[in-house]
């Protein structure tokens, strides 16, 4: 493999532990080129941003040092098209990028809204970045307002932007009216049941409307659509009704899923192309489904870099071996959190503790290196 390139598209969870070495690869003189739009963005923190808990850039990290101190090349832009049978990229620059291997963490969207036709700013609750955009937009209102807010969708991402936007209109003043627009299913589906009760309460407590059975399916006007044929004004729309990999693997010729996602093996390769892998939200693991949560992408990390060296000098590949069971804290943006794994829930001001501890140190543990 000596000559040859490594290409790491995206900087999401997944591919932060191989940014922080890449000049490992430069010892078997392998040249690495990164892909990215722009800064590494955590997750973690993207609610409390909006509530004003953190500033903006206390969960990004500079991309451009982490990579070009180390002897990587980065590429500010953004994917297009894949070739699998040509091992090339092509970006939206139109620069073409040939790579002998491939590793693949370009994160995931959020469907838009399918009739969109007001005049009322949409906020996808992805790419995290937009929590700044929903902040601004709040804090641009006029001084005693009480914006409308509906928010799709009833699961982590949805709740979170619901009581941190409460959280955020409360300090500047005023009291927003937020309605949370969700499925049968309810909120918080695939968590404890507890927590789903939790959640509830405290939103009954707080002010936040919740329905339940309908969705969100465009707008009108001034006027947010909804799927039984009713219809409400609002000022602003967050969407959070889950997430999807990006549709740029369609077409690729790698072997993907029903919902395009990059199906890979128990070492994170795919199951069609040698030398392609693939971490985070991007990716469908063959051995057993999991759940997009950052958890998974974090711990994915040290086993892409791993099995990237391994195809390299040809090395037994490492297995990744999912937890069951993962911790997930939710912020309510008012010093309190939901913490939840397995069929515990339990919310307070120590689970937001510990997730404000978790967060920082994780950013900590890189800051160093931007």
């Amino acid at each position: 493999m000596r000559g040859k390139k490594v290409v790491l598209a995206g900087v999401g969870h997944a591919h932060l532990y191989s940014l922080a070495r890449i000049g490992s690869f430069s010892r078997y003189d392998v040249h690495v080129d990164v892909i990215a739009p722009g800064p590494f963005n955590y997750s973690g923190m993207g609610p409390g941003i909006l509530s004003g808990q953190y500033n903006e850039g206390d969960n990004s990290l500079d991309v451009s040092k982490m990579v070009g101190s180390r002897g990587g090349r980065l590429i500010t832009d953004k994917v297009e098209v894949i070739d699998a049978e040509e091992r090339t990229l092509k970006t939206s620059g139109g620069e073409t990028i040939k790579y002998d291997v491939l590793s693949l963490n370009i994160g995931s969207e959020v469907a838009p809204l399918a009739d969109h036709k007001g005049q009322i700013p949409v906020f996808p609750v992805k790419p995290i970045h937009n929590f700044i955009k929903m902040r601004n937009h709040l804090l641009n209102a006029l001084p005693g307002s009480a914006p409308r807010i509906v928010v799709a969708g009833g699961g982590p991402a949805g709740c979170e932007a619901a009581a941190n936007a409460l959280s955020l209109c409360l300090r500047k003043g005023y009291r927003p009216m937020i309605k949370i627009v969700t499925g049968r299913s309810g909120l918080l589906p695939g968590l404890p049941e507890k927590a789903g009760r939790i959640i509830a309460e405290w939103f009954r407590k707080n002010g936040i409307a919740v329905e339940t059975g309908i969705r969100v399916i465009g707008s009108d006007g001034r006027f947010v659509l909804f799927g039984d044929g009713s219809r409400q004004e609002a000022d602003m729309i967050i969407i959070a009704t889950g997430v999807h990999p990006p549709e740029l693997l369609e077409g690729s010729g790698f072997s993907i899923s029903r919902d395009g996602a990059l199906v890979v093996d128990e070492h994170l390769e795919s199951v069609s192309h040698k030398g392609v892998f693939g971490g985070g939200d991007c990716i469908y693991f063959k051995p057993c489904p999991l759940d997009r949560v950052g958890v998974y992408a974090v711990r994915q990390g040290p086993v892409l870099f791993n099995n990237l060296i391994a195809s390299i000098t040809g090395r037994q590949p490492r297995l990744f071996r999912p937890q069951k069971k993962y911790l997930l804290i939710l912020n309510l943006g008012d010093g309190t959190g939901l913490l939840s794994r397995g069929k515990v829930a339990v919310a307070g001001r120590i689970p937001l503790l510990i997730k404000n501890w978790l967060d920082r140190r994780f950013i900590r543990k890189y800051r160093p290196l931007k």
